[in-house]
């Protein structure tokens, strides 16, 4: 099979009182959480269809924070992609295992009608194998019920606004800006013309679901890319592990730049480190010409945005923003 190169196929945009479809591709949503996803969904317009295995479980063989068995988890996300009838594909939320369902998934059926597929963390490995495996755009964003999700009371404004955005119609003209009252990005390495603006396909990815992907079919031609990195929980050293993996795999000489969302420690001084660390160790592991800059508003994090999986888009570096104009 050969691999698709971008340019990826856009979704179509989630249409007034369309049919959002519910899938838990890694964990398990608790039925609280995801009937509360479903009446707030609801009661913004839209028609829901929970996948049949989304709130399952694995813990009887074993592997408790697994929604079901990888086939089943596999299953819903087929029929959810395949059927012409949901217009949105949700994850519930992200957790672990995505991986696991990637050599099930029907790859055909999104080429023959894209719908917008949204989540993040471990739904990374999941919009990385969309756009190298079927060659079409997704999203990363929140999600039904996990991190600050439709199902949760924390549910922020301005990252519900931002998925709204994303999956409407204009989702691939215009700009991604941060909350108005943000601290604006730091410049750590400018473009190498000098330029204020990077130009590239934007691929923002949760940094560890992105290492584990190499050496797969699962993951996309970065060259010229734009790459938004974030993650949780994990410790300074293991982000500099998975920078220099990158790095030796020869992944990260030919990007456009690297934007830094949310890098977030379990104690206040794993925090301070990272904060201090991350852009550091980006500097170190890309040559000049690739443009380095923090404080994007993405990740593990109550205010973040929704951004197309795979599309090219524009870094405004003292702007503070990622501007498409693609599409009709």
């Amino acid at each position: 099979m050969s691999i698709p190169q971008r340019p990826f196929l856009l979704p179509r945009p989630l249409p007034p009182a369309g049919t959002i479809g519910i899938v838990s591709p890694a964990g398990s949503p608790s039925h609280a959480d995801l009937d509360r996803a479903v009446a707030v969904l609801t009661g913004r317009g839209y028609r829901v269809r929970v996948g049949e295995h989304a709130a399952d479980s694995a813990a009887s063989d074993g592997f408790p924070y697994l929604a079901g068995s990888d086939a089943d988890r596999a299953a819903d996300v087929n029929e959810m992609l395949s059927d012409p009838a949901i217009d949105l594909v949700l994850c519930a939320r992200g957790g672990y295992g995505c991986a696991r369902v990637l050599p099930l998934l029907d790859y055909d059926a999104p080429r023959r009608d894209p719908k917008p597929v949204v989540g993040y963390s471990d739904i990374t490995a999941l919009s990385l194998a969309l756009a190298a495996r079927a060659g079409v755009a997704s999203f990363s964003g929140i999600m039904a019920t996990a991190g600050d999700g439709f199902g949760e009371n924390t549910l922020d404004p301005f990252s519900e606004a931002s998925f709204w955005q994303a999956v409407g119609a204009n989702g691939f003209r215009g700009a991604y800006a941060p909350p108005t009252d943000a601290t604006p990005w730091t410049t750590h390495r400018a473009a190498a013309s000098g330029a204020d603006t990077v130009t590239g396909a934007v691929f923002p990815v949760c940094l560890s679901l992105l290492t584990s992907l190499v050496g797969t079919s699962y993951l996309p031609d970065l060259r010229g890319a734009i790459l938004v990195i974030e993650d949780v929980h994990e410790e300074l050293y293991a982000v500099d592990r998975m920078l220099t993996q990158l790095r030796q795999a020869g992944l990260l000489a030919d990007l456009s730049a690297v934007l830094i969302g949310s890098f977030t420690g379990t104690t206040d001084a794993e925090l301070a480190l990272l904060v201090a660390g991350v852009p550091r160790l980006v500097l170190k592991n890309t040559p000049p010409t690739v443009a380095v800059a923090s404080g994007v508003a993405y990740g593990h994090i109550p205010r973040r945005l929704t951004l197309p999986v795979g599309v090219v888009g524009t870094a405004h570096l003292r702007r503070s923003k990622i501007a498409f104009d693609t599409g009709a």
